[in-house]
Parts: C-alpha cells; structure tokens; sequence
C-alpha cells in the first residue's frame, strides 16, 4: 500500500441535507461481481486528446468542492476562475463509477484518475502494463477524519462479531482497503465474511447503504451522510425516517483517519509533455483550498460566495441545487474540511 500523506478529509454539507431527506426505499438492490479491474476493464489505450477542454474527473466527495470553485463553481471553466488564471480549460466530470473512469483515462478522454490511493492501487496492474498510463500521483486533497463508516445491525458489537456475517461493500470503491484493515485489525480475514459488491456509492438503488435495508445484509461500509440516516442521526436506527431499525455506526474513519486518502493522479506520458498544465492544475487546488477556507471561516462576510459555491456543489455533485437549502444549517460538518491533519 502506497505511503499515504498528511491532510484531513471532510464530507460536504450539501450531501448531508440531501440523503437525510431521503426516506423510503424500493429494496431492489442489484449485486454484482467484483474480479480484478484487469478483467473488467476493456479498453484499447489510445493518446490523450489534444484538442479542446481537458476532462478531469469528480466523485461525490466533500473534498472536492475546491476543484469546483477553482474551476469557477461551473462544469467548464469559468473566465476569471482560479483554473482560468492558471491558463486552464478543463470540464468537470461527476465520475462515481471507478471503472468508467480507469477506461476513459485509458482511452484518452482524460489524463486524470480521482480516486483514492486504494483505488489507484487496485488499477495499477491494468495500467502499468503501458508506460503511457503508469499513474502519476500528483496531489493528495484530504484523509477522511470521519466521513467513511460502518454501519451494523442488531447485535454486532465489535470488528470480531463480523465473522460469518454478510457485508455490502462498493466494488472497486474506496471502502475496500478500510474493510480489509477493520477485519485484519480484529485477526480476521476478507474470507471470513461474505461480500455482496454493489456498484455505485450513494443516491441510487445500488448501494451500500440501500443494501442495509434487506433483511439479507448485516453490515454496510458508506460514506457517513447515509450512516447517519440509517441510524437516525447517529445514535440507533428507530425504523422511521430511512433509518433501519437497531442499526447503529460501529466504527469510522474518525478513529482511523490514516486510512482513505483522496488523491489525482495523472497518466505519465500527458505528464511529460504537459508537465506545466499539471503544476498549474495542482497550484489551483491549493489556491481553491485557500480560497474555500477563507469563504467558511467569514461565512458572513462573504455570504453571496459562500452560497454560490455550496450552490454549485449540491448541482455537480448531487444533481441538485435545492439541496442547499436545508444542507446549511449543518456548516459545522463542512468546517472540518478548513483544516488539514498535520
């Protein structure tokens, strides 16, 4: 496992209001198989293309906000944004699929991956076998510090009560590498559960957290908007509201925060012929994160910016702009992304 770097992980605040609203649940979910991403991803790698806005990939992640605002708080970079000023062109693209993106990176739709080093590992056999899409890690946004947990049922109480239960689990998501260590922390084994794979993350049918909803699953690992929906905010599921009964969060990334790193990488021969297009990209991240701790921390002074990027934020990342509005009575979730773990 790669090194991982110092910074600390945050979810955002839009994705909060949104899947707490959710409540009712068709139970459909559709299981899949998770082989390794060699036998997955089919792709013939071809040369990045050269022409027009260069495609970068998004996840539903609150770190990613400050790509959004160095992008302007719009898809395609906006005149007189951060990314503008670094003599940037570049669309943004909500990727949750891992999958989709390792294959659009491979075909040249993208120089980027956005995953976290867990993600990028699990694909670098696929793409070391070409020189061209060897990934180059180029910037590390955040360690989640609470945004990642598992959520159990009635009566698992600790890592060691996992054996012989079944988890749902994101294929090829960033979770995988935190399971592995909560069961071998516990003198457990990936073979000493059952792993139902689902394929997307959250906000759909197919997920973790609307796997815990079927009486088959005994616990979900997901990000933490929807494990506190699931247990009623935290505490114990009642059964109302979206939450499952009895279910409760029984460990986060809060008491393992050296775990998921959310990183970019970038493909290694766009990276030598457009090495100063990627400093620029990695110096406007950092001038975004600046950017964004200086709008929260003067959330009053600075309110018209303030809504404008969480505004953008809830629409990229979430489909919808509404989720706003009850997503700012919760700026306290949002505040752990100002600062980074030193």
């Amino acid at each position: 496992m790669l090194t991982r770097i110092a910074q600390q992980l945050l979810m955002t605040i839009t994705m909060t209001a949104t899947f707490i609203g959710l409540s009712g649940t068709s139970f459909a979910v559709q299981y899949v198989k998770a082989p390794p991403l060699t036998e997955v991803v089919n792709a013939q790698i071809q040369n990045v293309k050269d022409s027009g806005a260069v495609r970068v990939p998004l996840i539903t992640w609150g770190g990613d906000i400050a790509t959004i605002l160095a992008n302007g708080n719009s898809k395609d970079t906006a005149a007189g944004s951060i990314f503008a000023k670094q003599n940037l062109k570049l669309e943004l693209t909500r990727t949750d699929d891992f999958g989709q993106q390792v294959k659009a990176y491979m075909e040249g739709n993208t120089p980027y991956l956005r995953g976290t080093l867990g993600m990028i590992n699990m694909a670098s056999e696929l793409l070391n076998r070409d020189s061209r899409t060897k990934p180059v890690i180029i910037y590390q946004m955040t360690w989640s510090n609470g945004g990642d947990c598992l959520v159990v049922k009635s009566g698992i109480n600790s890592a060691k009560d996992l054996k012989g239960k079944t988890i749902a689990l994101q294929a090829y998501g960033p979770h995988v590498d935190y399971l592995a260590k909560l069961l071998r922390d516990a003198g457990l084994k990936m073979s000493d559960v059952t792993i139902k794979w689902v394929k997307d993350l959250t906000g759909t049918d197919n997920t973790p957290a609307e796997a815990l909803y079927t009486k088959d699953i005994d616990a979900a690992m997901m990000i933490i908007p929807d494990g506190l929906m699931l247990t009623s905010n935290g505490s114990v599921g009642t059964g109302a509201e979206g939450s499952v009964k009895g279910a409760k969060i029984m460990l986060s990334t809060k008491s393992a925060n050296r775990i998921i790193a959310d990183v970019y990488a970038v493909r290694s021969d766009y990276f030598a012929a457009h090495k100063k297009e990627v400093q620029n990209f990695v110096h406007g991240l950092l001038q975004a994160e600046q950017k964004l701790k200086t709008i929260f921390k003067n959330k009053k002074t600075q309110l018209t910016e303030y809504k404008k990027t969480v505004t953008a934020a809830a629409e990229i990342l979430l489909d919808s702009a509404s989720a706003t509005a009850d997503a700012e009575a919760c700026t306290g979730i949002v505040n752990m992304l100002l600062f980074r773990a030193m």
